[in-house]
């Protein structure tokens, strides 16, 4: 058995037994690892408390060779991004990027550039108004995309190599990005993003959040956006619009 030091997010969490949790962490040394953290429910202490989803902790665990699950030993509290929890649009936000690098990273697998996004995708809707959390995902959402290696083509055809000249264009997935009216085939399906939604998805690509917080987009433009990323997500990473926190920010009527 070993015993390391992680710099963590809680990004599930999973009750089990009367006093134990499961809690899966995206640490900054090991990537995504599932915890057992025994009896943090006994009482209203601080580690339950920071055992919440979005909490930041900086901690020990106990892990066996080629053994899944390991133990939780002892952890601080850096961060409890409590204020993202009380706000329900923002806290749907943030369980949604977390519920897509759960489904989509490996056990035990470091990617510290999407460790970064995450920080900073936190620090960012916890500042911002509720009105900029969809683009401050959708911006994050796309970025994650690209840091696991299927960074979407928005400037030129993927077929014939033409840059986009600000027009309405095609896209497919399975391609890899954006295709030129003339070299569409009749017989393959294409999805199709007007001129305003693709500027947007690259802006949302190329900007860090900071430029995100005092733009104003409207919904016609986020729904275009949002169909372009799930097509890409399903395609490349096997994420459905049926995860949990999709389905509860449907009922908030803000996908």
């Amino acid at each position: 058995m070993s015993k390391v030091q992680f710099n963590g997010y809680v990004i599930r969490g999973i009750s089990t037994g009367e006093t134990s949790r499961i809690v899966t962490l995206f640490t900054l040394e090991y990537g995504k690892i599932r915890c057992m953290a025994k009896g943090v429910k006994k009482s209203a202490t601080k580690e339950g408390g920071a055992l919440e989803l979005f909490s930041f902790l900086k901690g020990t665990i106990y892990k066996k060779e080629n053994v899944e699950l390991g133990t939780i030993s002892s952890f601080d509290i850096i961060d409890s991004h409590s204020e993202i929890t009380v706000e329900p649009f923002k806290y749907g936000y943030c369980s949604a990027l977390c519920e897509i690098i759960d489904k989509s990273l490996n056990i035990d697998q470091p990617q510290p550039e999407i460790f970064d996004t995450i920080g900073s995708y936190f620090k960012y809707i916890h500042k911002a108004d509720r009105q900029y959390a969809p683009p401050l995902f959708w911006s994050a959402f796309i970025k994650v995309i690209r840091l696991l290696g299927y960074e979407p083509e928005l400037y030129e055809c993927v077929i014939c190599g033409k840059k986009n000249p600000g027009r309405a264009a095609f896209y497919s997935p399975e391609k890899g990005g954006i295709i030129c009216s003339k070299d569409v085939s009749a017989d393959e399906h294409y999805g199709k993003i007007s001129a305003k939604g693709l500027r947007t998805l690259q802006y949302f690509l190329a900007k860090p959040f900071s430029d995100l917080v005092d733009v104003k987009y409207s919904n016609s433009i986020l729904k275009e956006v949002a169909h372009f990323v799930f097509t890409f997500a399903e395609y490349h990473i096997g994420l459905r619009r049926d995860l949990k926190s999709f389905k509860f920010l449907s009922q908030l009527k803000r996908i």
